[in-house]
Protein backbone atom coordinates (compact mmCIF):
# COMPACT_ATOMS: atom_id res chain seq x y z
CA UNK A 1 0.00 0.00 0.00
CA UNK A 2 1.11 3.33 -0.84
CA UNK A 3 2.84 5.86 1.60
CA UNK A 4 0.26 8.49 1.22
CA UNK A 5 -2.86 6.30 1.26
CA UNK A 6 -1.22 5.14 4.93
CA UNK A 7 -1.15 9.02 6.17
CA UNK A 8 -4.39 9.65 4.45
CA UNK A 9 -6.29 7.28 6.61
CA UNK A 10 -4.63 8.23 9.54
CA UNK A 11 -5.26 11.76 9.33
CA UNK A 12 -8.85 10.36 9.14
CA UNK A 13 -8.99 8.39 11.70
CA UNK A 14 -7.77 11.30 13.47
CA UNK A 15 -10.78 13.28 12.54
CA UNK A 16 -13.11 10.35 13.28
CA UNK A 17 -11.33 9.95 17.03
CA UNK A 18 -11.98 13.63 17.42
CA UNK A 19 -15.51 13.93 16.86
CA UNK A 20 -15.62 10.14 18.98
CA UNK A 21 -14.38 12.10 21.63
CA UNK A 22 -16.55 15.24 21.76
CA UNK A 23 -19.45 12.53 21.95
CA UNK A 24 -18.36 10.90 25.32
CA UNK A 25 -16.69 13.93 26.58
CA UNK A 26 -18.30 16.01 29.41
CA UNK A 27 -19.95 18.70 28.30
CA UNK A 28 -18.70 22.54 29.64
CA UNK A 29 -21.16 25.44 29.11
CA UNK A 30 -18.60 27.52 27.75
CA UNK A 31 -17.03 25.23 24.70
CA UNK A 32 -16.86 27.09 21.39
CA UNK A 33 -14.37 24.99 19.78
CA UNK A 34 -12.56 28.07 19.21
CA UNK A 35 -9.09 26.37 20.33
CA UNK A 36 -7.54 27.54 16.83
CA UNK A 37 -4.02 26.19 16.49
CA UNK A 38 -3.92 23.39 19.28
CA UNK A 39 -5.80 21.01 17.60
CA UNK A 40 -7.18 20.38 13.72
CA UNK A 41 -8.65 23.81 12.61
CA UNK A 42 -11.41 22.11 9.91
CA UNK A 43 -12.82 19.72 12.79
CA UNK A 44 -13.03 22.75 14.82
CA UNK A 45 -15.00 25.05 12.43
CA UNK A 46 -17.25 21.57 11.95
CA UNK A 47 -18.23 21.18 15.32
CA UNK A 48 -18.34 24.63 16.13
CA UNK A 49 -21.08 24.58 13.67
CA UNK A 50 -22.80 21.58 14.92
CA UNK A 51 -23.10 23.41 18.07
CA UNK A 52 -24.41 26.98 16.70
CA UNK A 53 -26.91 24.35 14.93
CA UNK A 54 -28.08 22.63 17.78
CA UNK A 55 -28.11 25.93 19.99
CA UNK A 56 -30.17 27.42 17.25
CA UNK A 57 -32.65 24.65 16.24
CA UNK A 58 -32.95 23.60 20.21
CA UNK A 59 -34.20 24.25 23.59
CA UNK A 60 -31.51 25.23 26.28
CA UNK A 61 -31.88 21.51 28.00
CA UNK A 62 -31.23 19.69 24.69
CA UNK A 63 -28.59 20.91 22.83
CA UNK A 64 -26.06 19.01 24.28
CA UNK A 65 -27.60 16.31 23.66
CA UNK A 66 -28.24 16.61 19.79
CA UNK A 67 -24.24 18.67 19.79
CA UNK A 68 -23.33 14.63 20.88
CA UNK A 69 -25.36 13.17 18.79
CA UNK A 70 -24.79 14.59 15.45
CA UNK A 71 -21.25 14.29 16.36
CA UNK A 72 -21.25 10.54 16.57
CA UNK A 73 -23.18 10.45 13.42
CA UNK A 74 -20.55 12.91 12.10
CA UNK A 75 -17.66 10.15 12.80
CA UNK A 76 -19.80 7.13 11.93
CA UNK A 77 -20.27 8.82 8.54
CA UNK A 78 -16.47 9.38 8.05
CA UNK A 79 -15.11 5.72 9.18
CA UNK A 80 -17.94 4.77 7.08
CA UNK A 81 -16.77 6.93 4.02
CA UNK A 82 -13.25 5.87 5.26
CA UNK A 83 -14.12 1.92 4.85
CA UNK A 84 -15.83 2.28 1.45
CA UNK A 85 -12.81 4.18 0.22
CA UNK A 86 -10.13 1.29 1.71
CA UNK A 87 -12.56 -1.16 -0.18
CA UNK A 88 -12.66 0.52 -3.66
CA UNK A 89 -8.78 1.33 -3.37
CA UNK A 90 -8.11 -2.77 -2.50
CA UNK A 91 -10.41 -3.59 -6.27
CA UNK A 92 -7.84 -1.75 -8.06
CA UNK A 93 -4.93 -3.55 -6.75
Amino acid sequence: MNIYILLLISLVLFLVGNTFYVAVKKYEEDEDFARGVDTFSIMDLILGLLLSISRKFSSHRYHNVILKFASFLLGVFILGLLVLSWRIFTLFE
